[in-house]
């Protein structure tokens, strides 16, 4: 099967499974084997396709999955999780799953204390009185990050990076050189050679990748 062949019926596949899923046609029993079975045969097609290309010879280029198609197809196999929108997500599943919007949401409600000004109380959220380690009676603020709290912030600037790898429109070999030289530690030098490519290259890759995040977390 040709290569756009396979890579358009993926895409067919996820829009039919989808549309199913929206409607609850596809409950998970049978989204599952669905789903197995439509990027199964991308799999093996898209290796069938190389596995020519390998045997005619010459340049062979860099064999990519579609990681944004097989993203999608993730997604659902936890549409529930990720449509769900109970207010108390959050406090009453052991682990939460949350969707883009979720995360958005979430994080509107949320403030630094930092970012507080005098008499601000739009972002308190409810009061609640709690005894404190010495059994006193203290008061605390349901929606207010303390400004100390490292691992939060960590965890939001995370998330939004990992949004914005996905959604700023970079290209599969600018992705690629991003997640070899920042997440795998190689150098350009190295993520050249695994890419086929030269170390200039892998700086061009790289620099066009972080315009593109630069612009879209603005």
């Amino acid at each position: 099967m040709p290569n756009e062949d396979y890579v358009k019926k993926l895409r067919k596949d996820y829009e039919e499974i989808a549309d199913k899923v929206e409607r609850g046609m596809l409950p998970l029993v049978a989204r599952i084997p669905a789903i197995e079975k439509a990027v199964s045969e991308y799999v093996l097609a898209q290796d069938e396709d190389f596995e020519r290309k390998r045997e005619k010879g010459g340049h062979v280029p860099i064999q990519y999955r579609d990681n944004y198609m097989l993203d999608k197809f993730a997604e659902l196999v936890m549409y529930e999780e990720l449509t769900w929108s109970h207010p108390d997500k959050m406090s009453i599943v052991e682990y939460p799953v949350m969707s883009e919007r979720q995360e958005k949401e979430r994080k509107g409600k949320q403030v630094l204390k930092s970012g507080l000004e005098f008499g601000d109380l739009r972002y308190l959220g409810k009061r609640k009185k709690v005894l404190d380690d010495d059994g006193m009676l203290s008061v605390r603020w349901s929606r207010v990050i303390k400004n100390t709290d490292d691992v939060v912030e960590r965890s939001v600037t995370l998330m939004d990076l990992q949004n914005a790898l996905k959604n700023a429109g970079l290209t599969d070999r600018q992705r690629q050189a991003i997640d070899l030289v920042f997440f795998e530690n190689m150098t350009q030098e190295e993520a050249g050679e695994v890419m086929g490519v030269t170390k200039q290259a892998v700086n061009r890759y790289i620099s066009f990748a972080i315009n593109k995040l630069f612009n879209y977390m603005k």
